[in-house]
C-alpha cells in the first residue's frame, strides 16, 4: 500500500493528476503487472507512439470479451479492467498502456496508468460522473485530439464529409441505467451531443477502403461508422498489417475475445449491413 501510495504522489508532480477512486480487481492488477513486465522485456518503449500501438495490441490476442466493464456500482468510478475488454475499452487500455511507455521506467505502476485511462476516457481528462465520460467514439477522437494525443486522418487519407444528427443517447435514455431520473447527465449527454453536431463528421467509405489503404498505419485506430439512427460509430479496433494488407485487431463479441479480422478491412466490411464506412485516428 505504502509503495503505491509514494507512486501516487510521484505522479501527482510529474505527469498526469489522478483525480479518481480507482476500481480494480486483484486479477485486474496481476494481470496488468503482467503486461508491464512483458512490454518492458521486449523493450517497445524503443518504438514510435504510433507504431508501439499495433504491437501493444497484438499481445491481447485472444484476450476475453466482456461487456459493460465500466458499468460497476451505482456511481462511475475508475474501472481499470484487464482481464477482459469491450471494443472500446480495448483501444483504450492499449493506447493507455501505449502512452505508459512513454515516460520513465519508475512511473510504469497502476496509478500512472490509472491517471492516462482517465485523461483518456473522461471529457477533459477529469472523471466527474456518468456525464463525463465520452461515451460517444466522435467525441472520444475530438476531445482526444484538442488533448495533443491524437489526430483524426480520415480527411487526410481521402474520406469524404458527411451529415448525420448524432442523439442516440439522448433519445434512448431508457437504454441507459444512470441516465434515467438524472436530468444532470442528460443535460451532460445533450451538450457533448451538441458539440459533436457542429463538426463536421467524415468517413472513408466502404467501397473507397481498398483505395486508400496504403495510408493507413499499423497502430492506426479504426471506428466503424453506422447506420444506426442518432449513432455516431458501431465498434472501433485498431489497425495491423498482414501480408501488407490491413486487418482490424478488435475485441469480437461474436468471437468472445480479441482477434485480427480473418480477411484484409475492405474485404470484412465489403457486405456490411450496418456500416458505411470507417473514420481513422493516429496517435501523435
Amino acid at each position: 500500500m505504502f509503495r503505491y501510495f509514494f507512486s501516487f504522489i510521484i505522479t501527482l508532480f510529474i505527469t498526469f493528476s489522478l483525480q479518481a477512486q480507482i476500481v480494480c480487481s486483484n486479477a485486474s492488477k496481476l494481470a496488468l503487472s503482467k503486461k508491464i513486465e512483458e512490454l518492458n522485456k521486449s523493450k517497445v518503449d524503443t518504438f514510435s507512439v504510433a507504431l508501439r500501438e499495433g504491437n501493444i495490441a497484438r499481445t491481447f490476442l485472444d484476450t476475453p470479451y466482456l461487456e459493460k466493464t465500466l458499468e460497476v456500482g451505482e456511481k462511475e468510478e475508475l474501472v481499470v479492467n484487464f482481464v477482459g475488454f469491450d471494443c472500446t475499452t480495448f483501444v483504450e487500455s492499449v493506447t493507455a498502456m501505449n502512452l505508459l511507455f512513454n515516460n520513465d521506467a519508475s512511473l510504469r505502476n497502476l496509478n500512472h496508468y490509472a491517471s492516462i485511462l482517465e485523461r483518456l476516457r473522461y471529457r477533459g481528462g477529469q472523471l466527474s460522473g456518468y456525464g463525463s465520460r465520452l461515451h460517444y467514439f466522435t467525441e472520444w477522437v475530438i476531445d482526444n485530439e484538442e488533448k495533443g494525443i491524437l489526430k483524426d486522418i480520415t480527411e487526410e487519407i481521402g474520406g469524404e464529409t458527411y451529415e448525420k444528427e448524432i442523439n442516440f443517447m439522448s433519445t434512448h435514455i431508457s437504454s441507459y441505467k444512470r441516465l434515467i431520473n438524472n436530468d444532470k447527465a442528460v443535460d451532460t449527454i445533450k451538450t457533448a451531443e451538441s458539440k459533436i453536431n457542429q463538426q463536421q463528421l467524415s468517413q472513408v467509405y466502404i467501397k473507397n477502403i481498398a483505395s486508400v489503404e496504403s495510408k493507413i498505419k499499423e497502430g492506426d485506430i479504426i471506428a466503424l461508422v453506422t447506420k444506426i439512427g442518432g449513432l455516431d460509430v458501431s465498434h472501433v479496433g485498431i489497425a495491423v498489417k498482414k501480408l501488407n494488407r490491413i486487418h482490424l485487431l478488435h475485441a469480437s463479441q461474436s468471437s468472445g475475445k480479441v482477434v485480427i479480422t480473418n480477411k484484409p478491412l475492405a474485404e470484412w466490411l465489403r457486405n456490411s449491413k450496418i456500416n458505411t464506412g470507417i473514420t481513422v485516428a493516429r496517435l501523435n
